[in-house]
């Protein structure tokens, strides 16, 4: 039930949701004063969703601060999913800017700094459950020769905190002193404060690796500061699904 209300409410995190209502709402005002409040209000929230540089600065808030894994060696490193989708029509793998965390950790295989790869993940989607990441995953790796020895996969977790309680099920399974390993887990920046807080309450003891990590430098430019980019609302979209989704886990006890 909780994956499912998640996925359908999802809508009403993003701020260009509020517009549309609000643009609705001045359709059919027939008070003149009230409409020009409903207007300045409206201009007033495009001007500050729309800012990256305000974007920015509450992000770098909420992503967890970057930390080196250079120099250190890892027994496994559980790579979170969300990075693909499957396209039926052309039967291709197509791979969003979370493939990130994919590519900051193969190297670190290549270069034997890991020894396993745990990528768990089932399918996000409500519409095609079929299409289970984990899997789509193995298939595209096993594509292009890449040797899956070393790799687990768990394709039937939906979401972080299946992804964490399956994760740790299974590793438990394969490896009897689990908790004399070293453990490096790789997610997006802004989903690792989340993650963190559901492999441990898992009894997963992790260090971490950020990926696609979206604040940067601070930037102090003209278009950067002051005209509205319409990725700015998608950005909010993702740091409010983030903040409301640690804020849900850690009220029903996932975290």
């Amino acid at each position: 039930m909780f994956f499912f209300l998640s996925k359908i409410l999802s809508f009403l995190l993003s701020p260009f949701t509020y517009i549309v209502l609000l643009l609705i709402w001045l359709f059919f005002c027939r008070n003149p004063r009230k409409q020009k409040k409903i207007l300045l209000f409206s201009i007033c929230f495009v001007f500050f969703f729309g800012n990256s540089f305000v974007l920015d600065e509450f992000v770098r808030i909420w992503e967890v601060p970057f930390k080196s894994s250079k120099k250190k060696t890892y027994d496994i490193g559980i790579v979170l999913s969300g990075m693909v989708i499957y396209d039926a029509k052309n039967d291709i793998s197509k791979f969003n800017g979370n493939v990130d965390r994919l590519l900051q950790v193969l190297p670190k295989l290549k270069r034997k700094e890991i020894e396993y790869i745990l990528i768990p993940g089932g399918s996000g989607d409500l519409y095609h459950p079929e299409n289970k990441e984990a899997d789509l995953l193995k298939r595209y790796l096993t594509s292009i020769g890449w040797d899956t020895n070393n790799f687990i996969f768990e394709s039937e977790s939906r979401n972080t905190f299946e992804n964490a309680k399956f994760s740790v099920d299974l590793l438990k399974r394969n490896f009897s002193d689990l908790s004399e390993k070293k453990i490096l887990l790789i997610t997006s920046a802004g989903h690792m404060r989340r993650s963190i807080a559901c492999f441990e309450k898992q009894g997963l003891k992790v260090d971490y690796l950020c990926a696609n990590r979206f604040a940067g430098p601070r930037k102090f430019e003209f278009q950067h500061c002051f005209i509205p980019n319409m990725s700015a609302f998608n950005g909010w979209t993702h740091l409010l699904h983030e903040v409301v989704g640690y804020t849900v886990y850690k009220l029903t006890g996932k975290i």
